[in-house]
């Protein structure tokens, strides 16, 4: 797993997540509103996958430094 680039495609999910979530849906459409909610979970999703992931990986190298 590349470290660099799953870092910084964590912060491009956050950031995109931060966006979403600021955006007024006042005078949105039923189906624009649905597919922000969608995109929100998918994006909470990956967010969690790739802290998951990065946690596995500092555990691994640890233990590999610890040798």
């Amino acid at each position: 797993m590349d470290i660099i680039e799953s870092k910084k495609n964590l912060e491009i999910y956050k950031s995109n997540l931060s966006k979403l979530r600021s955006y007024n849906h006042l005078f949105s459409s039923y189906s624009f509103k649905s597919d922000c909610e969608r995109e929100e979970r998918q994006l909470k999703e990956r967010i969690e996958n790739l802290e998951n992931a990065l946690d596995k990986e500092t555990k691994r190298n640890k233990k590999a430094a610890m040798r």
